[in-house]
């Protein structure tokens, strides 16, 4: 039995273009464990117009003076169109891995972007998110690929020592 999140990601998945998932969902697919969100989060290969979304039924409102669009079940989204933490979106598109859901494929980011994002992040969810990762994912995480997309050594050395601490505990 899909969880609400997960069946959503997918009904958008079958509405939208070029959708990668990221964040909480993003760590549902690549480790079957999901984080209660009250939103899904997505980097597009190419922006969606407004006209586009409203045709879809997708509804734009205005939630303590940000616009929020939501989908046409009210699931709060959020697309991101030129990086991902600091990721360029074409690096999110090079490295994101596609999941097999039923008879649906998802494009999601990334183990490896997702790792360097959460890190990234520092939010108390996403430390949370980097520790079940580290002890689900670990033995999974190409750090070749992790290293090109960090900014430099120091931030791959950190990423790397706050994995392996995380994994053993």
């Amino acid at each position: 039995m899909l969880k609400p999140l997960v069946k959503e990601a997918l009904k958008i998945n079958g509405e939208l273009p070029g959708v990668i998932f990221i964040g909480a969902i993003a760590r549902y697919f690549h480790t079957g464990n999901l984080r209660e969100s009250q939103d899904l989060d997505f980097a597009v290969i190419k922006p969606l117009s407004e006209e586009f979304l409203l045709s879809k039924k997708y509804n734009k409102f205005t939630e303590n003076k940000k616009e929020v669009w939501r989908t046409p079940r009210g699931i709060k989204i959020d697309a991101y169109t030129k990086d991902v933490s600091g990721i360029p979106i074409n690096l999110i598109i090079k490295t994101a891995t596609k999941f097999k859901i039923g008879k649906d494929v998802v494009t999601v980011i990334g183990l490896e972007a997702l790792i360097v994002a959460k890190s990234r992040a520092q939010r108390d969810a996403d430390i949370d998110d980097l520790r079940i990762l580290a002890r689900l994912k670990s033995k999974e995480i190409r750090w070749d690929v992790l290293k090109t997309i960090t900014k430099d050594d120091t931030e791959y050395q950190t990423v790397k020592m706050t994995m392996d601490f995380l994994a053993k505990q």
